[in-house]
């Protein structure tokens, strides 16, 4: 069995399939247009695959390119007899269609397809929105030296010359597709033992998916149709638990022994809360709803002008709809008549998301777990003083186990599964694929149970493990809170950073196991030199083994495919400058590695890239574009169109106020960088982070 990478390109007048046999032994150019029909010879290439048992790898190849492919399959007889246009045109139709109909576009692949197909953009789940990634963007993040955009605009009758350049575009996008699988070698093999020991096919499940079908597999086999039930007809119907309402107080454990007011003021809050969705429910909630809360938490003051001096009917209305809130007159500069003149506005208080202040700490709770940090600040270990993080292994999972939380529809047999899958998993290495596959399976139920779309589906229980999992770590630091000198640092989904009295230690490890044995959970221990933080979500911190856990904004290494890789020498400079007190400018006037330096931006089809030079000259660039800063370079402009007819383009500057070069093919390259724009760009990383804290007199100053 061998694999071929492959690509299409579909206009009106030319249809292209190109393939690369991944060890790079046998390349394939197929053209059908109005110069020639190889379609004869396409369709003898796929027979030898599909008699060989090899494998057709593309990049959206289940959603677009096989499809296109398929439908020239269905027509095999004519297509090789016409001339090439037809085909063609053909070809473009059945794209068209595809982009018309996303839900024809996405169809799975069937099993008697004539040749299987592994697609990368489902496997690393670019298909979801969260992760949107297309392959140009992937070239930049692999270092490509020339990133190539489409060449002509869809739908263009190409000449022949122009046929030639889309040839050439064609088997480069092939090229990059082999270098990305060949990255992906160890994803593929993971599935291909997936689907060889359970005897159904995972080729392109992403990571999520192979875990909740894992779970599926094992639901139905405990309890044939829990998730689905069969109809009269032969379909199926999904199993789940819908609930128009849902009373949290039914969704509370009930253990808790909070004795700070600011945490009873939560518990009890959330007692009487009665919520109809789960998303934004925990947000931009006003004083009056937030009852004993409000003289806990952080909030600030919104308003709104009233047109005139409010009469009793307006002022009735306006408290109506804001119970605590008032209004205020404001002197206006302008004055009529010599007389003072005044605007009207109503104020009320309001907390952007429920949190609570304690000990000067706030927590903010919502319904993706709770979050916490102290200000922008240096935070080090010394004789006196040690940073402890404890994070609550499995916590979502072990939640549900713990407390024999389940979707209602599955029963408390759902737990019993759901732990003999956590225990399987410690059963297995680290590196094995059978472990990688238990770890996705524990932590996607959590997830998909408010998928609507999904046999988990129960957003009481969704609830149930997302406020019980920020209590639960309240309630933990609530009992640290206890020990003196102890100073919150962090709280963050399922783990505590505090600063810690070295003499307190033992204190400390009694109150961490005792919460273990009352809530039934396990805690994961590790100690920092040094923390760098910014926020919550943006920090490094340093190991006391000397290892680097780098977040957010300060993080080069270890990014996903999806997220942005550009300008990668702003946060090694900035941790450079924290860690050993390096200059900026001489770290980075004297870094070597080029792709380092390189930004990217992209625009949509129905906009343009242009860059415009001192000298007003404007040239058009492509819609995915990579660069440096360079001050002999020119200001780079997304021009998209108006949003009222009539009116002029709307222009925005891309890294405003700073000459951008456009380095697409990397030869274009040459060490002309303006140095100034990644020092202004590191010192922003900077910010609040000048001074260490002062230790132990008052940590957060």
């Amino acid at each position: 069995m061998s694999d071929y990478v492959y690509d299409l390109e579909t206009y009106p007048n030319i249809f292209t399939f190109s393939a690369i046999k991944t060890d790079g032994s046998e390349r394939q150019v197929f053209e059908m247009s109005t110069r020639k029909n190889e379609a004869d010879k396409m369709f003898s290439f796929l027979d030898r695959l599909h008699d060989n048992g090899d494998r057709l790898v593309g990049f959206n190849n289940v959603g677009f390119d096989w499809p296109v492919v398929k439908g020239l399959l269905d027509v095999r007889d004519k297509a090789v007899t016409v001339p090439g246009k037809s085909v063609a045109n053909k070809a473009y139709r059945l794209a068209q269609a595809i982009f018309n109909d996303q839900k024809q576009a996405f169809k799975p692949v069937k099993s008697t397809d004539m040749v299987e197909q592994i697609d990368l953009f489902k496997i690393y789940h670019f298909d979801n929105v969260a992760k949107a990634t297309s392959l140009k963007m992937l070239e930049f993040n692999m270092k490509v030296d020339d990133i190539r955009d489409l060449p002509f605009p869809p739908g263009t009758l190409l000449t022949d010359d122009e046929m030639d350049v889309l040839i050439s575009y064609n088997m480069h996008d092939v090229d990059n597709t082999l270098r990305f699988y060949l990255l992906s070698i160890p994803l593929i093999t993971f599935r291909e033992e997936l689907t060889k020991k359970y005897k159904r096919s995972f080729m392109n499940h992403n990571d999520t998916k192979i875990g909740k079908d894992y779970f599926i597999m094992q639901l139905e086999k405990s309890m044939p149709n829990s998730c689905y039930k069969k109809n009269k007809d032969g379909s199926r119907s999904i199993n789940q638990t819908k609930r128009p309402v849902i009373a949290i107080k039914d969704c509370l454990f009930r253990y808790y022994n909070f004795t700070r007011p600011e945490f009873l003021a939560i518990v009890n809050w959330f007692n009487q809360q009665h919520i109809t969705e789960t998303k934004g429910v925990f947000s931009d909630i006003e004083e009056h709803l937030l009852g004993d809360v409000a003289q806990y938490a952080d909030t600030i003051v919104k308003r709104k002008k009233f047109k005139e001096e409010p009469d009793q009917a307006a002022l009735i209305d306006f408290k109506a709809e804001h119970p605590m809130g008032w209004v205020e007159p404001k002197e206006l500069k302008v004055k009529k008549k010599g007389e003072t003149q005044y605007s009207y506005w109503g104020h009320w208080k309001e907390a952007t998301n429920l949190n609570v202040v304690v000990d000067g700490f706030r927590f903010d709770f919502g319904t993706g777990g709770i979050h916490g940090s102290v200000p922008p600040s240096i935070i080090e270990e010394d004789f006196d003083y040690v940073i402890v993080d404890a994070d609550v292994a499995s916590m979502y999972p072990n939640v549900a186990i713990s407390n024999n939380v389940y979707p209602e529809h599955l029963t408390d047999a759902f737990c019993t599964i759901y732990k003999d899958v956590y225990e399987q998993r410690k059963s297995y290495a680290k590196n094995t694929a059978e472990n990688a596959m238990l770890k996705l399976a524990l932590n996607g139920v959590y997830g998909d149970s408010n998928n609507q779309y999904s046999p988990f589906y129960d957003p009481k229980y969704t609830m149930t493990i997302t406020i019980n999992g920020q209590l639960l770590l309240c309630l933990l630091a609530e009992k640290l809170l206890a020990i003196k000198g102890l100073k919150m640092v962090q709280i963050n989904t399922d783990g505590v950073t505090v600063l810690l009295p070295r003499g307190s230690r033992p204190q400390y490890n009694k109150i961490c196991e005792d919460w273990q044995k009352r809530v039934n959970l396990q805690l994961e221990f590790a100690e920092y030199s040094k923390m760098i933080i910014r926020d919550v979500n943006n920090y490094i911190a340093i190991y006391t083994n000397g290892k680097v856990k780098r977040k957010g904004a300060y993080q080069y290494e270890g990014l996903g495919w999806h997220q942005d890789q550009g300008g990668r020498v702003i946060a090694m400079a900035a941790e450079a400058s924290i860690l050993t007190g390096a200059d900026l400018y001489d770290f980075i006037s004297n870094h070597e590695d080029k792709y380092d330096f390189m930004l990217r931006t992209k625009v949509p089809r129905s906009s343009k890239l242009v860059q415009v030079f001192s000298d007003g000259t404007e040239v058009q660039q492509q819609n995915i574009c990579r660069y440096y800063a360079c001050k002999t370079g020119g200001q780079l402009i997304k021009v998209m169109p108006a949003l009222y007819a009539g009116d002029p383009d709307r222009r925005l500057s891309v890294e405003s106020g700073w000459a951008m070069k456009v380095c697409n093919n990397i030869k274009d390259f040459s060490y002309d960088i303006d140095y100034d724009y990644y020092v202004e760009a590191a010192k922003k990383l900077l910010i609040g982070c000048e001074e260490t804290v002062a230790i132990p007199e008052d940590p957060y100053v």
